[in-house]
């Protein structure tokens, strides 16, 4: 399967199987499927009753309801529907670095093939949005594993350039993604946190679910380097020379100050946040996320 197996080995895809996603939320799909969805329908777990009209099936009247009050009421229930999840991939400049292995482009990339490998498997919808300053490439959800293919393909065809602008691609978004649907959004979130986390409230607000993914490479956790270099901001070119040594101590609290509002921006959302290093398996990595995830929902 060219383009899956670009980003997954039959040796990850043996240790894929068997997991499985779900919304925290109701998701509004248009095929049946494994999940809540605030579409009334004729699924089996009783949702709410409505008044009736001439025409409703005489089959879903609620006869307890009648004998306590002489009225006619019809039973809903909440249709079972599939789950559509979006996977937003930063794709700016700074996503193009890599101390050692893979960018952390590339590594967002790992990580959607493999949940999109899930996903399709568990016949659910996958979609991706590639975005910089603005929104690059969107490819609207479906399911299988053809559809798989192409969007695996577009991550491949694209590559991280241009300065970021992550609050103006994802409010885009939000106003352009009519259903409810799970939202995985990958980024190494290098952008102004207010314009950022106003963007992720619009989802909120309009009932998605979403995953902040921040993924960030070994050396831009533990400023590594060993003697004194110069760093070149990958969006701007702008040049500073320091020395690790000195500087290490100082910006790893600073570095944590980011992570920590990031991660508390994201609970106020009531918002899956996690860290990612590029250093980690993604393979792991997803089988212990959805492990945690899984318990959450329990």
């Amino acid at each position: 399967m060219a383009g899956i197996t670009d980003f997954l080995t039959p040796e990850a895809m043996r240790k894929l199987e068997g997991l499985a996603i779900r919304s925290r939320y109701v998701t509004e799909s248009a095929r049946a499927g494994a999940h809540k969805s605030p579409l009334k329908g004729a699924s089996q777990e009783f949702a709410d009753h409505r008044s009736y009209v001439k025409g409703d099936n005489l089959r879903s009247l609620d006869w307890k309801v009648f004998a306590r009050t002489e009225k006619y009421f019809v039973k809903r229930y909440e249709e079972e529907t599939s789950l559509r999840v979006n996977f937003v991939i930063d794709a700016s400049a700074s996503m193009r670095y890599a101390s050692q292995g893979k960018t952390k482009y590339r590594y967002a990339c790992h990580v959607a093939a493999a949940l999109g490998y899930i996903i399709s498997r568990q016949q659910d919808s996958v979609g991706i949005t590639i975005f910089d300053h603005e929104v690059r490439t969107n490819i609207p959800c479906r399911s299988g594993m053809r559809h798989l293919r192409t969007v695996l393909e577009t991550l491949s065809k694209n590559e991280p350039m241009n300065k970021t602008d992550t609050g103006k691609a994802l409010h885009a978004l939000a106003e352009m993604f009519a259903r409810r649907g799970l939202i995985v959004i990958m980024s190494d979130l290098f952008d102004d946190p207010d314009g950022v986390f106003q963007a992720v409230a619009h989802f909120r607000k309009k009932m998605h679910d979403v995953i902040v993914l921040q993924i960030l490479d070994p050396a831009e956790l533990e400023l590594s380097m060993s003697r004194v270099s110069e760093f070149i901001d990958m969006e701007t070119g702008e040049k500073l020379e320091i020395d690790p040594a000195q500087a290490r101590s100082a910006y790893k609290k600073e570095l944590q100050k980011f992570i920590d509002d990031n991660r508390e921006r994201c609970a106020v959302l009531n918002v899956d946040y996690r860290l990612v290093s590029t250093a980690d398996s993604f393979e792991d990595f997803i089988q212990q996320y959805l492990a945690e995830r899984r318990k959450m929902s329990l």
